[in-house]
């Protein structure tokens, strides 16, 4: 296969041809593969060290990039009968990155122990990955509020205190939420939820953990020592989301800390959080209660 004399693009190193695919009828075939835009046909030839594309690669995908990834495939190249995949982002600084999907094999000389060519497609696959991306979010965040949902914040929680990692767990509950929604009806009640989630999230940002773990249960893991400031702020904003004249909201929070010693566990840490929580509604509600082993 040859292609035309058209340089395109700086070589690896000195300099070196990169050009597009010249199809003759035989070959009718593949130009017709080409104008699929989300998938580029590339062979490299050892012989004479050049990278022909096919002519959808102009403006379709940032070669420069595409040259240092097909480096580490063209110094390495699969055996013979091998087909190797792989997937890499590209893009310019600044500028949308896109997800490409590649697969590429190997001819080796008859009797030799050298490849003669590398043939593989680069395909566009950032619909996907934005699709993929979606999906996992769903799978993590509460439709709700969009803070993690249960099994995510455990998850989260449990790869900190498997690194040693300390902090404080909390759990809110909104007092009376049941009377909440049977006095101004559900869509009032998912309103309130979604206020305290962003409230949650405004307190306690980010390497914070905020999640809600029931229909009117948050959690939160912080490692701030300000911990029972940010509770009591928390209580103090809480109880401004309905006016006064149109009744009163108000939240319990049970709070435990965590150590990092070995052995410690989500789910010890949640049961005794609750029963701070639990703690807190008994000595009267829109209060702080703090775990005490003992």
């Amino acid at each position: 296969m040859t292609g035309n004399s058209r340089k395109l693009f700086e070589e690896w190193g000195t300099v070196n041809e990169h050009e597009f695919f010249r199809f003759s009828e035989t070959e009718q075939m593949y130009k017709n593969m080409s104008l699929f835009k989300d998938t580029v046909l590339f062979e490299y030839s050892y012989i004479d060290g050049k990278l022909y594309l096919s002519p959808n690669a102009q403006g379709q995908i940032d070669l420069l990039t595409f040259e240092q990834v097909f480096a580490k495939h063209r110094n390495n190249a699969p055996k013979d009968g091998e087909i190797r995949s792989f997937e890499f982002c590209m893009g310019k600084m600044g500028e949308p990155y896109h997800w490409c999907s590649c697969k590429l094999t190997a001819q080796w000389g008859a009797g030799t122990d050298r490849p003669v060519k590398l043939i593989g497609k680069l395909q566009d696959i950032t619909g996907l990955k934005a699709r993929e991306e979606q999906l996992l979010l769903q799978s993590l965040k509460d439709g709700l509020t969009g803070l993690y949902n249960k099994m995510a914040f455990e998850y989260r929680v449990e790869e900190i205190l498997k690194d040693g990692g300390w902090g404080w767990l909390c759990m809110i509950d909104i007092d009376n939420f049941k009377e909440i929604n049977d006095c101004f009806g559900h869509l009032a009640g998912d309103q309130i939820l979604m206020q305290v989630g962003g409230m949650l999230c405004d307190i306690y940002p980010e390497p914070d953990l905020v999640g809600r773990v029931g229909g009117d249960e948050f959690v939160v893991f912080t490692a701030e020592e300000n911990v029972r400031k940010k509770a009591k702020d928390l209580l103090a904003r809480v109880e401004k989301i309905i006016p006064e004249e149109k009744g009163h909201l108000s939240i319990s929070i049970g709070i435990v800390p965590s150590n990092g010693t070995e052995g410690e566990d989500y789910q010890k840490l949640f049961s005794r959080a609750d029963q701070a929580m639990y703690q807190a509604k008994q000595a009267g509600k829109n209060r702080i209660a703090v775990f005490c082993d003992g």
